[in-house]
């Protein structure tokens, strides 16, 4: 990646609220269960982002549930 490149994931975005992240929560059961994958927070996407030498950028909802996380060189 280029040293100002950027990667956009589009991912559901689990909201703070816990009453509000319900659909989203049940929707990482069905992952779990049928695919081992799981939805993820803000900060792990951080976590996930470090790990791979880069660091969170800005999150941007598009239309509920979704949005759009930037990961941006370190």
């Amino acid at each position: 990646m280029a040293r100002a490149g950027r990667v956009l994931i589009i991912e559901r975005l689990i909201p703070d609220e816990p009453g509000d992240a319900v659909p989203t929560l049940l929707s990482d059961i069905n992952m779990l269960v049928i695919t081992g994958g799981q939805e993820r927070t803000n900060a792990e996407y951080a976590h996930l982002l470090a790990r791979a030498g880069l660091r969170l950028g800005a999150v941007h909802p598009v239309a509920f549930p979704y949005g759009i996380i930037e990961g941006l060189s370190a």
